[in-house]
């Protein structure tokens, strides 16, 4: 039967989907799997013995071991009859049977109520009021598969009208946004950060942003931050956040604050969430800022967890009235609910075993070891490719990632657009895994500043892979500027 008489083609599909990208698990990604297989069918010709996947932050595919407390309470609500093993602490059992209690008995199996249990949504709310020193509301509270199901989420409550309601996003963005944004007929423009300013955010740059798109008929609902950033290595500071948070109040924009790398910091500037900073200037500007709307996400997929595969994660909601928050709770039952063990990491993410329980000693070493891990690649990364010429990269401070400037030859923009690539770096990244098995992520697919190039790499390989990467990349790009010089 010809494809032509089928209902569902590329053809007839819907070409918002057809048309949205996601450069994180694109072409690049494509061919270093095609050079695994390669390799695993014995193919000799192939370079190198293994791929670097440097490409996006999964931390456990590249030897980040699983913290034991989580797994071990993860082990028993899965299988409750481990409740009568002697091999778990007993602080791990306490747990265990908090979450089974919290489920009626049900534990991983069952559905749960569509925003999540409620003892895990009081368990994220003391997190919260923990961290910023306010009060959270359970009933603002959602947990979702993942921080990317609760962005989706309010992406779609935001565009009620296709092809005109956009979002500002930060230029470079993690592609989820605009990829959200294509499939669902929302529009968006950019603020572009100051990369030779530590990727810092201008007020100037966003009133510019803000007025180009207006310009071009957009009806802006809202702007997305994502602080410590990605894929820039950029923490906000605290005057920054008082800036864009006064500048969403002026233009009624929601604010969109993706949190998930809050504990990924690196240096000596601190995380401050969007919450405590609105709380703060409400609390100084007495009815000045009770208008602000604003959506934090956070994700069991990052900080020192690295649980990617749980996809846990969950959204807090700010200053919504309560028939928009009947809404938010319609639309996660047309969900039924988030994945159970997803909603116990959630937990778990936020409530350590208590310090003197028997596992606290392994749990406090184990997470030490990952940041120090995680903080020594952060400082060496940008080091090391600011000693390679033609290479330049801003100080990580927190996240997972490095966005590497690259200074590329005419020769190498002529070659990349003779060969039908958007952009050199794109080139550039698909030799690079071609020739090192070293996965990155072009600086395309995150929408550079125009005439510039960059590549994304994470910071997550073990020292000696790191080590071997760095090695690897900076022949490589000697041998790529040689060839186009």
């Amino acid at each position: 039967m010809s494809s032509t008489n089928q209902a569902l083609t590329v053809e007839t599909m819907n070409q918002n989907i057809r048309q949205a990208e996601y450069a994180v698990r694109g072409a690049v990604v494509a061919k270093a799997a095609e050079m695994k297989k390669r390799i695993a069918e014995g193919d000799k010709t192939v370079p190198f013995d293994r791929t670097i996947p440097c490409n996006i932050g999964n931390p456990q595919v590249v030897g980040q071991k699983p913290i034991t407390y989580y797994r071990q309470v993860a082990a028993i609500c899965t299988y409750p009859a481990l409740m009568e093993s002697s091999e778990f602490p007993e602080d791990v059992k306490a747990a265990a049977q908090y979450y089974l209690d919290g489920s009626n008995g049900v534990g991983t199996g069952g559905y749960t109520m569509s925003p999540g249990l409620p003892c895990i949504r009081k368990q994220v709310a003391a997190y919260i009021e923990r961290r910023d020193g306010y009060p959270c509301d359970t009933e603002r509270l959602f947990l979702t598969t993942g921080a990317s199901e609760g962005i989706k989420r309010v992406m779609d409550m935001i565009i009620a009208k296709p092809g005109v309601d956009g979002v500002l996003l930060p230029c470079p963005q993690y592609p989820l946004y605009s990829c959200a944004l294509t499939m669902n007929g929302g529009r968006y423009d950019y603020y572009y950060l100051k990369e030779e300013d530590g990727w810092s955010v201008s007020q100037q740059e966003l009133q510019t942003s803000y007025d180009r798109a207006v310009s071009e008929g957009m009806n802006l609902k809202a702007i997305a931050v994502i602080n410590p950033g990605n894929p820039c290595g950029s923490v906000l500071s605290e005057e920054d956040i008082r800036g864009i948070i006064t500048f969403a109040r002026d233009h009624n924009l929601l604010i969109m604050a993706d949190e998930v790398y809050q504990e990924n910091i690196y240096t000596e500037r601190k995380f401050y969430s969007f919450k405590k900073i609105l709380r703060d200037l409400q609390k100084e500007n007495p009815g000045k800022f009770d208008l602000v709307q604003l959506v934090s996400f956070h994700s069991t997929s990052k900080g020192l967890l690295g649980e990617c595969g749980q996809r846990g994660g969950y959204m807090e909601l700010v200053g919504f009235d309560e028939p928009t928050i009947a809404q938010f709770n319609k639309v996660a039952a047309s969900c039924l609910s988030s994945n159970t063990l997803g909603q116990i990491f959630v937990g778990l993410m936020c409530t350590p075993p208590p310090e003197n329980g028997p596992s606290y000693p392994l749990f406090k070493q184990e997470r030490q070891n990952i940041y120090d891990g995680l903080k020594r690649r952060a400082e060496a990364i940008s080091q090391e490719f600011n000693k390679i010429e033609g290479m330049s990269c801003q100080r990580v401070q927190g996240a997972m990632y490095a966005f590497v400037n690259i200074e590329l030859p005419k020769k190498a923009t002529e070659a990349a657009k003779a060969r039908g690539f958007a952009s050199a770096d794109v080139m550039y990244c698909l030799d690079l895994v071609e020739q090192t098995g070293i996965v990155c992520v072009p600086g395309n697919g995150f929408k550079e500043v125009e005439g510039t190039n960059h590549f994304r790499i994470t910071i997550l390989p073990p020292d000696d892979m790191m080590k071997e990467m760095i090695g690897k990349l900076a022949d490589f790009h000697k041998n790529f500027l040689a060839k186009y010089h």
